[in-house]
């Protein structure tokens, strides 16, 4: 049974450094909504969204930023509400890229170099 003043660390999982993003971005499915993106590294996204997406769908997601543009497939790995302004409800997502061709990890590694670091 733990006492009431410990604290419990867990090792860092992310296996690549994320950074904050700004810029326009946005989801395609069939469908597509602006997006407002929060974090991004090479193995993956997390971003607030108009809309629930269910965990297991899969997306492309297209960004831009500093003149460079960034298109990747995504896999949507986990959701929460998040609170947005008043009045509008917001969700936040976190994805997973899905395999990138050569192409698409030096624009993903460019987008990365051109965004603030965390």
């Amino acid at each position: 049974m733990a006492s009431e003043g410990m604290t419990y660390t867990f090792p860092e999982r992310r296996r690549s450094l994320r950074t904050a993003v700004t810029g326009l971005s946005w989801l395609a499915m069939p469908a597509t909504w602006p997006i407002q993106l929060h974090e991004l590294s090479l193995g993956g996204v997390a971003f607030s969204s108009p809309y629930p997406m269910e965990i297991g769908r899969t997306a492309a997601l297209r960004a831009t930023l500093g003149g460079e543009a960034l298109s990747c497939p995504i896999r949507v790995c986990w959701t929460r509400p998040r609170q947005g302004l008043p009045g509008q409800s917001q969700v936040e997502i976190g994805a997973v890229f899905l395999p990138l061709d050569e192409s698409g990890r030096r624009s993903l590694e460019m987008f990365l170099k051109l965004s603030p670091a965390e």
